[in-house]
């Protein structure tokens, strides 16, 4: 694969991390959701049809950014301030407007992957790692 940055592996492993989370949520076995109820997927965290969409955008946009480290600074710094002020929001609404249900574990998840995020857009110095 070549060289890469910190910031590219930071990109394209979050943007794997939440490709899968979008797919596994719409299976029911695992307690996902297709439909607009809200489920606690792996009895855990709540999803349901939009939160799975929103979780595959992010996945898709994280693999892209991972094409360049401008890119990858870019979807760090937009998704990670998201995923904070969705954190933060969560505080205090679980379920703003009745789409996105982002309450009880779904908080730390959200406030943890967000500011790792920030991090690596805002502050991680660019370092290459080589693949042998």
């Amino acid at each position: 694969m070549g060289n890469r940055s910190t910031v590219q592996a930071a990109a394209l492993t979050f943007g794997v991390i939440y490709l899968l989370a979008g797919l596994l949520g719409f299976l029911p076995l695992l307690g996902g959701s297709g439909g607009l109820t809200n489920r606690a997927l792996f009895g855990i965290f709540q999803v349901n049809l939009f939160h799975n969409l929103v979780h595959i955008v992010i996945g898709i946009a994280g693999l892209a950014a991972a094409s360049s480290t401008a890119n990858s600074r870019t979807f760090g710094q937009v998704v990670g301030v998201i995923l904070v002020l969705l954190g933060v929001i969560g505080l205090f609404n679980a379920n703003p407007l009745g789409l996105l249900y982002i309450g009880q574990a779904d908080i730390a998840l959200h406030l943890v992957s967000g500011g790792i995020l920030a991090y690596f857009g805002f502050v991680a110095p660019v370092s290459t790692r080589s693949r042998s």
